[in-house]
């Protein structure tokens, strides 16, 4: 079939799926920690007013995420601007979840987009092989159906600044490095990439939950792969020496800045006043891993699925290595595998919360999943373009089965938010400063709302918002 005609087809299907996406996250209410993040609440203050986390250094300040402050500025600048330069086109309400809307499709096509980048190698974007591998990906971004399990986008715009985005940024930090040593590139000799990557460096050690545990263990593991590459005849510190030579200055540079700065990031955010209150011991934490893992695995089909492709991929692949690149593609695979054993045994260190009580989360393990994304779509790249005659016709049935399984089960939900717009569009109408709503959805927050104080904030950010004219209360019947 014509190269151009595979193309349209391939083009079709991803801009069908992501106007798919588009619905889905038009549908999804609001969530209960955006007024603290945008008003902003005194507690988000500091850390909007302390990037680096200064006073906990100087006066061993304790709040709320004292290193994630990219992270909460992001969130603020965008939520304070989008929704109010969008109300030149739709009214308030919608104006806000339009702009949630868009961040989660922006950010589902970064990811998309970079992680189709990693799998063809291509830096053109509209090739046959970067088109192959988004639509390897695409299915796999569940907004519904396995979103619990293996979510990346969030329902919640706040936990999708929080974890994908930050994920988003690692790995746009790690893609010339990526693509000068697997594709043999060029691409950290060229000055403009290196500038960039510095003040890079610094917004992905700040930002989101994940990202300095993630730096540190990717450094260590590339230092071990380093000093196993060097000559196993040498004694221990001889060998370390020529690893440590052999690193390419511009990784030594970079792998360093980072992991000083994820050092320093860890340390200040041991001054974290949401998990100064721990009320389980880290053996505890532990022993709870397994029943967190055997949950994802366990409660739908999607993971097992999803596992059991890859395990055939690999072993399709061992069975077909005709080239230099599936051996590399079969090594990288073996680091993931290690990466994901050394990140779960170090996020119980990360701190516990009672909503993960099982410490194992689709979120919290979402940079293993994004791995385990990797591996499947890199290996099903290799093994199409291996593959030819009935071979490939039957290869190819398995994965269009397997993304029908994914499509089918990611369903629309649509109106999610009905309720909760219903309620705002009351509080924006009403002439009373307290207003009683009737509805039991949730209304900018995790919970039914009984006590008028406790929508203080909200009111206020319905005000920026311009949803209503002055600072407003509401409140809803308890059960």
């Amino acid at each position: 079939m014509n190269k151009k005609y595979i193309c349209f087809f391939l083009l079709v299907l991803l801009l069908a799926d992501l106007t798919y996406s588009f619905m889905q996250h038009y549908s999804m209410p609001l969530d209960g920690d955006m007024a603290g993040g945008i008003v902003p609440a005194e507690d988000v203050k500091l850390i909007l007013n302390d990037p680096f986390g200064i006073s906990v250094i100087t006066d061993n300040a304790v709040y709320p995420n004292p290193n994630r402050y990219f992270a909460h500025w992001t969130f603020f600048t965008y939520f304070n601007r989008v929704p109010i330069l969008l109300q030149s086109f739709v009214e308030p309400i919608e104006s806000v979840y339009l702009a949630c809307t868009i961040a989660k499709l922006f950010i589902q096509i970064l990811i998309l987009s970079l992680l189709a980048l990693y799998i063809a190698g291509k830096r053109k974007i509209v090739s046959i092989d970067f088109l192959i591998a988004a639509v390897l990906v695409i299915p796999l971004f569940q907004t519904n159906g396995y979103r619990s399990y293996m979510g990346i986008i969030d329902p919640s715009i706040t936990y999708t600044f929080f974890y994908a985005l930050p994920s988003a940024v690692l790995l746009l930090f790690y893609l010339p490095f990526f693509y000068d040593s697997v594709y043999g590139t060029a691409l950290l000799k060229k000055k403009t990439v290196k500038i960039l990557l510095f003040p890079l460096s610094i917004y992905i050690v700040f930002n989101g939950a994940l990202n300095p545990g993630i730096i540190l263990t990717i450094t260590l593991l590339y230092g071990l792969r380093m000093y196993l590459t060097t000559d196993s005849n040498l004694s221990f510190i001889k060998r370390l020496q020529h690893a440590f030579r052999a690193i390419p200055k511009v990784y030594l540079f970079y792998f360093s800045l980072i992991s000083i700065l994820s050092l320093y990031a860890l340390y200040v955010g041991k001054n974290n006043s949401i998990f100064l209150d721990n009320t389980i011991s880290l053996a505890e934490r532990y022993s709870r891993i397994p029943q967190g893992l055997l949950r994802i695995l366990t409660q739908k089909i999607g993971f097992p699925i999803f596992l059991i492709l890859i395990g055939i991929n690999i072993f399709l692949l061992r069975k077909n290595i005709v080239s230099d690149d599936v051996k590399k593609s079969l090594q990288i695979f073996n680091w993931i595998g290690l990466f994901a054993l050394c990140y779960i045994l170090l996020l119980p260190l990360g701190g516990y919360k009672e909503y993960r009580s099982f410490i194992v989360r689709y979120d919290t393990i979402m940079p293993i999943t994004i791995g385990l994304i990797f591996i499947y779509a890199k290996s099903s790249f290799h093994l199409i373009k291996i593959y030819k005659g009935k071979s490939k016709y039957l290869y190819l049935s398995l994965i269009v089965v397997f993304i029908f399984i994914f499509s089918v089960a990611d369903k629309l939900e649509w109106g999610k938010n009905a309720c909760e717009k219903s309620a705002l569009e009351k509080i924006a109408k009403s002439n009373d400063k307290v207003v009683f709503i009737e509805n039991d959805c949730m209304i900018l927050s995790w919970g039914k709302i009984t006590d008028p104080a406790q929508s203080t904030l909200n009111g206020q950010l319905l005000k920026k918002w311009n949803i209503t004219t002055d600072n407003k209360m509401y409140y809803q019947k308890e059960e």
